[in-house]
């Protein structure tokens, strides 16, 4: 009875654990995860969060570069690269979005709003096994480019 008892208390902390340390294995997981933790309606924001949640998500080069620019943004109070939700390419909630397609390499994501659809592409690596992002694609310009300014 003593060793059933122990024994489920360590599924449980291996349990715990796995999910501290998840992974998304494919592209549309990947981005759908991604849109549930960060919602674009405005409230949560991807550059101010923990590291440990962006890094999630995005390559280590990318996490870099959009907590730079959120530590920028913090320390200047006003903005340095990025004045948009890098999430719909726009600072207004656009509302409901769809993916139109994943493949390994790349998302395309579509917002419908009034006046036109607009489309992001999400760019993915590898890392190790896990699947992250390593730039989004806007209309006439990318993320990483945004950030190089």
């Amino acid at each position: 009875m003593i060793s059933l008892v122990g024994l489920s208390s360590f599924c449980i902390s291996a349990a715990n654990t796995k999910n501290e340390v998840e992974c998304f294995l494919n592209s549309k997981d990947l981005i759908q995860n991604l849109y549930a933790t960060f919602p674009i309606d405005g409230n949560k924001i991807v550059e101010s969060s923990d590291k440990k949640i962006i890094s999630k998500f995005f390559s280590s080069g990318l996490t870099n570069m959009l907590l730079s620019d959120y530590r920028c943004r913090e320390k200047t109070g006003s903005v340095c690269n990025i004045d948009f939700n890098i999430l719909s390419n726009s600072q207004d909630d656009l509302g409901s979005f769809k993916i139109l397609q994943a493949t390994n390499n790349i998302v395309t994501v579509k917002f419908d709003t009034p006046t036109h659809g607009d489309f992001i592409d999400f760019y993915i690596e590898n890392k190790d096994m896990c699947k992250v992002i390593k730039d989004i694609g806007y209309n006439n310009t990318n993320l990483l480019n945004i950030l190089k300014k």
